[in-house]
């Protein structure tokens, strides 16, 4: 009886953990592909799989922080234009040492976010409808200001930090994992993690206790923000340049990363580990689908209702968990 008891009480843990579904998934799916093409596991097919979800993946992050607070920022991918144009305007244009046009770049970023901040919690413009004022604005001040053409090259031998493969992936691969690790960090294990969570679960009520709702708010905006500008300056160095328009549908990648990883888009749950998952979710599938041979037009189709299905699943699941407090 005792054995039966931990085993219903292992199985409800499993259950809670919003991510397991997506992890079984990405398990079973991968297998299905390998099993299909026979090509599927090898180390070229990886190594691409997990270079080309690096600079989404740095964004997925800080969104993920940001829709765990209860907040969404949908200018994200302009942000990385704006910010992979700056940085090699700097050093293009300007003659700037790659210190200073680094730092342009990522306090362009956090400016974006500060600005976010203002509208959403001054103006008290919904986050939604501000954000995409936001990449309106950013995306045409990046096309605006190099007339739609990159800025390039890149000077020395800077283009060779795009071209480099640590470990067989990339730079960018393992700056996500960095980032991935001190996030991670930062919301299981400190106060500002629990004020994340407190203010995602209930807005209302953490205007009322002591939880610093409008310093959350502020501090991952701002965050995101940096990180979208970093995306945009790691991809300006395999490009060799600056390019008006990378970043194009980033932050709907990253939101999608995050929901099938289970981050709720209603706020609180979430976790760093389930959109990793969700990450190689999709980028598995999107490889998976050419591997196999079906048409590469079908990728958006087909990431969209594994979407749909997520957010399905997820809705389930809460329900479930609730029956099961009463």
């Amino acid at each position: 009886m005792a054995c039966e008891q931990l085993q219903d009480s292992t199985n409800m843990e499993i259950l809670k953990r919003s991510y397991t579904g997506v992890f079984i998934a990405l398990v079973v799916l991968t297998c299905l592909f390998e099993v299909m093409s026979g090509r599927f596991f090898t180390f070229a097919n990886i190594t691409t799989v997990l270079r080309s979800l690096s600079y989404v993946g740095i964004i997925s992050i800080g969104m993920g922080l940001c829709l765990i607070s209860g907040v969404i920022d949908l200018s994200a991918g302009a942000t990385a234009a704006f910010a992979s144009v700056l940085f090699s305007k700097a050093l293009v244009v300007w003659e700037a040492s790659l210190p200073v046009a680094l730092l342009l770049a990522l306090l362009s970023g956090a400016g974006v976010g500060l600005f976010n901040s203002f509208i959403i919690l001054k103006l008290k413009i919904t986050p939604f409808i501000g954000t995409i004022s936001t990449m309106f604005i950013m995306r045409g001040l990046a096309l605006a200001w190099t007339k739609g053409f990159i800025v390039y090259p890149l000077p020395g031998d800077l283009k060779d930090i795009g071209i480099m493969k640590p470990l067989g992936v990339s730079v960018g691969f393992i700056v996500l994992l960095v980032i991935a690790l001190l996030a991670w960090y930062v919301l299981e294990f400190t106060v500002f993690g629990l004020e994340i969570k407190a203010t995602g679960s209930d807005y209302e009520v953490a205007k009322v206790t002591e939880v610093r709702y409008i310093m959350v708010h502020v501090v991952l905006l701002m965050t995101l923000g940096v990180l979208s500008a970093l995306a945009g300056v790691l991809l300006s160095f395999v490009l060799n340049g600056g390019h008006p328009n990378v970043g194009t549908g980033w932050e709907f990648a990253a939101i999608t990363a995050c929901a099938i990883g289970g981050v709720s888009l209603m706020g609180y749950e979430g976790s760093i580990p389930g959109i990793l998952f969700g990450l190689l979710f999709v980028y598995a599938l999107q490889s998976g689908i050419v591997v196999v041979g079906v048409s590469v037009f079908l990728q958006n189709v087909v990431v969209g209702l594994t979407l749909l299905v997520a957010i399905t699943m997820d809705v389930r699941r809460r329900s479930y968990l609730n029956l099961e407090k009463l």
